[in-house]
């Protein structure tokens, strides 16, 4: 039955308020509901019938409600022609005619009971097949051994094709590969799933071969607990990872890290990739459901992922299929290298701003005190710091002015004014800074040996 066979209908004495556009809609069964969310109790295809008390007062409230129904998948809305409604607004209407979800009016005297029974009624002559076709609907599901086996059971037994696209990363979460979206004489219909975790039902069929909205009702309940299951361990593993990496920055050993990076050896070589805190849960979740030999968590200053150099492409081709940025370090090859190795793709990520690539690699020799261990770093701070490596507050000052000197640039204003410090002061310390190394602030080669050194520094500081 379709809402225009309730509509022509003359002893129901029904009226379209709006949404006409709509009326060719499905009616699976109509239900009387007063509840605040309606669109919580009551399935696709399925009339909501009301005396007005779920409806809201306020006009924006109105528009919104008839959105959620809309994306509930529901037929319509039905109200009674008496004064318990709120007045609907034009609001209300609007958002029903440019969506197409037909507001229907019946008359006072006609109880919802009679709405119900006739259209229940139109539906009965088809009620055994469906009920054979639920029964093995069930018994498919039982005997599925995965969420991936359930879905492509499903589609065959169905005959049409499901894709379940996670709610965050709006990725395939199962796919029964029957059909595909755009493929000719195809359309799609798309439900959001009420489990746990947001996710969608895209429905795909053939033209003028629809699913059966009855079996449909059951299919998202099915798939609900399926998904549910697969989301489930996808986010324990995501846990796992951002734990496992946060360790590994910190410079702890990971004992998880051997058995989520696959088996891959970090002799043969990882990368740090670093992108913006905004897509972590995506990218985490992203990879967590494809089981992807890859740790991903927060950093200092970014998100990072942690990956070995046989997993860069199948990385890089989720960067190419999204909107994220992602800046990527030189090859490393030790877990206490980790905390340098996420500081460098940090970096690139920062200069890869204004390029049109998303995927940005580091460029250029990687210097020792990076690609190879801590003692290296140790050395290298003790050959070009000498006193200034030492502790007391003294030392301390004129690295810090080193540092900030380096990191400015050696902008003479900017570092002053960073350090609270007048020119005078830092051309003082710059003075004693050369007495104490032996060395030059403004000749190349030394500059090259300070910033080393600072880079050491901060690479052992950060373990």
């Amino acid at each position: 039955m379709r809402l225009e066979d309730l509509v022509s209908t003359e002893s129901l004495g029904i009226s379209v308020l709006a949404g006409r556009d709509g009326l060719s809609r499905e009616v699976l069964w109509a239900h009387s509901c007063e509840m605040s969310a309606p669109e919580r109790w009551l399935g696709p295809h399925e009339l909501l019938l009301t005396v007005g008390l779920c409806i809201p007062q306020r006009a924006e409230d109105q528009a919104a409600f008839v959105e959620r129904l809309d994306m509930a998948g529901l037929s319509g809305l039905m109200v009674g022609d008496h004064d318990i409604a709120p007045p609907l607004s034009d609001d209300m209407l609007a958002a029903a005619d440019r969506l197409g979800f037909p507001i229907l009016l019946t008359a006072a005297e006609i109880p919802y009971a009679v709405v119900s029974r006739h259209v229940a009624a139109a539906t009965s002559s088809s009620q055994i097949l469906q009920v054979l076709k639920l029964s093995k609907l069930y018994q498919v599901s039982a005997n599925a051994q995965n969420p991936e086996e359930l879905i492509t059971s499903l589609s065959t037994l169905l005959r049409v094709g499901l894709v379940v696209e996670d709610g965050i990363t709006r990725m395939s979460v199962l796919d029964s590969d029957s059909l595909h979206l755009g493929a000719a004489g195809c359309s799609q219909r798309r439900y959001p799933l009420r489990g746990r975790h947001p996710a969608d039902l895209l429905v795909l069929e053939h033209e003028g071969e629809p699913l059966d909205s009855f079996i449909l009702v059951h299919l998202m309940k099915v798939l609900e607990v399926g998904v549910d299951r697969l989301l489930d361990a996808a986010r324990l593993r995501a846990e796992r990872s951002a734990n496992a990496l946060s360790l590994l920055l910190s410079g702890a050993e990971a004992h998880d890290a051997d058995d989520l990076l696959g088996g891959f050896s970090i002799a043969d070589g990882y990368h740090l990739v670093a992108f913006t805190p905004e897509a972590g849960q995506r990218v985490a979740l992203s990879v967590a459901l494809r089981e992807a030999p890859v740790l991903v968590g927060p950093g200092r200053t970014s998100h990072l992922a942690l990956l070995p150099r046989a997993a860069v492409e199948s990385m890089k081709k989720l960067a190419m299929a999204s909107d994220i940025r992602f800046g990527v370090s030189s090859v490393f090859t030790d877990y206490r290298d980790a905390r340098a190795a996420a500081e460098e793709a940090a970096k690139v990520l920062v200069a890869s701003r204004h390029s049109d690539n998303p995927w940005v690699e580091f460029e250029g020799t990687t210097i020792a005190v990076f690609a190879r261990s801590l003692r290296d770093s140790e050395e290298i701070i003790s050959g070009v710091l000498g006193t200034l490596a030492g502790p007391g507050a003294a030392a301390e000052k004129l690295r810090e002015t080193l540092f900030a000197y380096l990191r400015n640039d050696r902008h003479w204003q900017i570092t002053a004014d960073e350090l609270g410090i007048h020119r005078q002061t830092l051309s003082y310390r710059l003075n004693r800074i050369e007495e104490e190394t032996g060395m030059s602030a403004t000749r190349s080669a030394d500059l090259a040996a300070f910033w080393i050194a600072y880079q050491a520094w901060e690479a052992t500081q950060s373990q």
